[in-house]
C-alpha cells in the first residue's frame, strides 16, 4: 500500500482525490501494529477497499507530536478518518482481525461523508459485500448505522424503527439493541 508519512502531502491528495485521509498513527514496539501488518493489512479485501476509499497516512506517536496532541491520540494503533483540512471525524484505537476492520473502515467512511451531506455515498461504502459480515460482533452498530443515515435523508420513521426492531430482534446481545427507544 501507497502510505504518505506527511499530514499537508495527505491534505492536498485528500483534496484533489476527493477522498478521506485514514490516518494511522504507530510505535517502535507496537504489538497491535504488527499484528496488523501480519494479518489484517494483507487480506485483499482490506488492502482494495484501503485503497479505493482513502488516502493514506502513517504517523509516529511518538515523532509526530503535534498531530497527536491536535488529535488526543494515545494509544497504537489507531486510526483516524480526516477530511482534507485534517478535521477528525471518527477514531477507532486498537488491532482488530480483518473482518472487523472491513466494518470500521466503513463506519469511518461514513462519518466523514453524513456531515457533508453525502448520505447515499456513505450508504453505498457501508452496503459494499455486507452479507459477508454475517455473525460479525459488530455488524449491528453497521446496520444501526445505515438505518440512520437512511432516516436523515429521508425522514422515513417507519423504516428507521423496522431497522431497529430487526436489529433488537436479531442481534438481542448488542448495545445496538437497546437503542429502541418507541414504547410499543
Amino acid at each position: 500500500m501507497n502510505w504518505l508519512t506527511n499530514l499537508q502531502e495527505a491534505k492536498k491528495e485528500s483534496l484533489k482525490s476527493r477522498k478521506p485521509i485514514f490516518l494511522q498513527f504507530e510505535m517502535d514496539g507496537c504489538g497491535g501494529c504488527k499484528k496488523l501488518y501480519a494479518e489484517t493489512y494483507p487480506n485483499p479485501q482490506v488492502e482494495e477497499e484501503m485503497k479505493k476509499w482513502f488516502v493514506l497516512l502513517k504517523l509516529d506517536l511518538i515523532k509526530d507530536r503535534e498531530i497527536r496532541r491536535e488529535l488526543a491520540a494515545y494509544w497504537t494503533p489507531s486510526f483516524y478518518f480526516l477530511d482534507h483540512n485534517g478535521k477528525s471525524y471518527f477514531n477507532f484505537n486498537g488491532y482488530l482481525p480483518a473482518d472487523e476492520f472491513r466494518i470500521i473502515l466503513r463506519l469511518g467512511y461514513a462519518e466523514t461523508q453524513i456531515p457533508k451531506g453525502k448520505y447515499l455515498e456513505a450508504i453505498e461504502v457501508m452496503n459494499e459485500d455486507i452479507d459477508e459480515f454475517e455473525g460479525n460482533p459488530l455488524l449491528p452498530k453497521l446496520l444501526a448505522q445505515i438505518g440512520i443515515v437512511k432516516y436523515i435523508k429521508t425522514k422515513d420513521k417507519e423504516t428507521f424503527m423496522k431497522t431497529m426492531t430487526d436489529i433488537r430482534n436479531n442481534y438481542q446481545e448488542s448495545l445496538e439493541s437497546r437503542m429502541y427507544f418507541w414504547d410499543e
